[in-house]
């Protein structure tokens, strides 16, 4: 105990001491603080706004992950040309030259990296599944406080510069897309509708819902058939019985005089010719082959037919030309059904040929409808973020230049300071005491001297004595104003008015 209060006397005795290290410490805290250069830090904040038409009525096409697209954003506007290109324009870290003198746009780029930062952060719904909010803080250190909030205000602008980019050219891309695909498909649907009315058009004929027609047709021809051979017997019988009775009358009958061979060739082709034209069309080659012989006949027959001398050979020219005539139509049945049959024997093939080419074109119908809607849906989109109505980046905090740097920290190179100061002043109290050999107690008597006191008489001090410590009291003392004005005026001047303070 008695220890204790001689330290504590000790310690005041040179309190003035300490006090003034302390103070001296603080002024070398407030310089050093001054002197280091500073660097300032300006910050903004941007959150990714959702779509503000609802998804129910019209939705973007643009549905990107929200995510993906900034850490998209950001690369871009990290690139080296971006960061050059900023650099060069506003014109950033002049005195970074190579040798020659020429802008260093390695160590530019490099410094500028260094000297941003981009983050991206989530933070959480304040309740059950509601999304995430996502944020994105820009910031920017330079020496210069207004820089630095030009700095990080240009990042902003060029990220949200590269969103509505992003946002706008997906969306155009998607209508540009559709636009095209509505366009071909355009196109496929007219080439599909042409081929099936060609397909049609060859095949007018052998259609599937022509097959019944068809069946129709060849059954009333096969009825017809053995009408035509009744019809040609019947003739043919006349024909006879016409020659057998002239020829009973004892008239001998030359069929040849009455009607000369060319001109019944002539007749028949004639008649063979006008049963087929019934059936076939103008250019089929067999007409044509009859037309070239009736020319070749009539170019050949010399004397024209003569007018019949009786009603005898009129009727007998007329019977033949009948029976001409009838064959030529059983003929032309003939043809007609062989037609039936090849074109009822086509059906299945141009039906299937047929359903194949609606199947196509049906398709190509549903997925024109399809492409139809999406381009309406793309075009809405569109709209959509031309009118910056979906989801995209906004400004909550636009940078500002900062009041105080980040680097360095003033106040804790003063408490430093201070610190140093105040254990500089314990340190140089504690060694100064143990320093002195003197006797100022009865311990140190029993200490070093070896020997007991048995009383002690206090220190009488002189008027001399009493002198010297006013004089070294207020030498201490105007020594400790003098350092705490000092601080003031320092705090003052390089930290914070002292008005602000009192």
């Amino acid at each position: 105990m008695r220890d204790l209060r001689f330290y504590a006397s000790l310690l005041l005795r040179r309190l003035h001491w300490l006090i003034l290290l302390t103070l001296i410490g603080t002024m070398a805290g407030l310089v050093v603080a001054r002197l280091i250069t500073p660097i300032y830090e300006a910050n903004a904040l941007l959150v990714v706004e959702g779509e503000r038409i609802p998804d129910q009525l019209a939705s973007s096409t643009v549905q990107t992950d929200t995510n993906a697209k900034l850490q998209v954003i950001r690369k871009r506007v990290l690139a080296r040309d971006n960061l050059l290109d900023m650099a060069r324009r506003m014109d950033l870290y002049p005195g970074l030259l190579t040798a020659s003198g020429a802008r260093d746009v390695d160590a530019v780029f490099s410094a500028l990296s260094n000297d941003l930062s981009i983050e991206i952060t989530k933070d959480a719904g304040s309740g059950g599944d509601r999304k995430n909010a996502t944020f994105m803080t820009v910031s920017y250190i330079a020496g210069s406080p207004t820089r630095a909030a030009q700095v990080a205000n240009e990042l902003v602008t060029r990220i949200l510069k590269e969103d509505a980019d992003i946002r706008t050219k997906a969306a155009r891309d998607t209508l540009d897309f559709f636009s095209r695909e509505v366009d071909r498909l355009n196109a496929e649907l007219a080439k599909s509708s042409a081929a099936i009315l060609q397909f049609k058009q060859e095949n007018s004929a052998a259609l599937p819902e022509r097959l019944p027609v068809l069946r129709d047709q060849f059954a009333a021809l096969q009825l017809s058939a053995p009408q035509l051979a009744d019809q040609i017997k019947e003739i043919e019988d006349q024909k006879d019985r016409l020659i057998r009775r002239r020829e009973v009358s004892g008239k001998e009958v030359d069929l040849d005089a009455i009607y000369p061979p060319a001109q019944r060739d002539l007749a028949r082709l004639e008649a063979q010719r006008d049963a087929l034209r019934q059936v076939l069309p103008s250019d089929d080659p067999r007409i044509a082959a009859l037309g070239a012989q009736i020319v070749e006949l009539g170019a050949g027959a010399s004397v024209p037919l003569a007018k019949p001398a009786s009603a005898f050979e009129e009727r007998l020219r007329a019977l033949e030309n009948d029976l001409f005539a009838a064959r030529a139509r059983q003929e032309a049945a003939e043809v007609q059904m062989a037609q039936l049959q090849t074109e009822i024997a086509k059906v299945p093939a141009n039906a299937a040929a047929l359903e194949a080419l609606q199947r196509d074109h049906e398709n190509l119908l549903d997925q024109y409808g399809r492409a139809t809607k999406s381009r309406a849906v793309a075009e809405t989109g569109d709209t959509i973020e031309s009118l910056a109505k979906g989801e995209k980046l906004t400004v909550i905090d636009q940078a500002v230049a900062p009041n105080e740097p980040v680097k360095p920290n003033r106040k804790t190179i003063t408490i430093a300071g201070f610190g140093a100061g105040f254990v500089l002043g314990l340190l140089l109290i504690v060694g100064r005491e143990l320093l002195n050999p003197g006797i100022r107690r009865p311990e140190d008597l029993q200490r070093q001297l070896g020997i007991t006191a048995f009383a002690t008489l206090p220190y009488i001090a002189t008027p001399a004595d009493l002198a010297l410590r006013r004089r070294q009291f207020m030498i201490s003392s105007g020594m400790v104003l003098g350092a705490l004005i000092v601080v003031l005026v320092l705090f003052g001047l390089l930290y914070m008015p002292l008005d602000r303070i009192f």
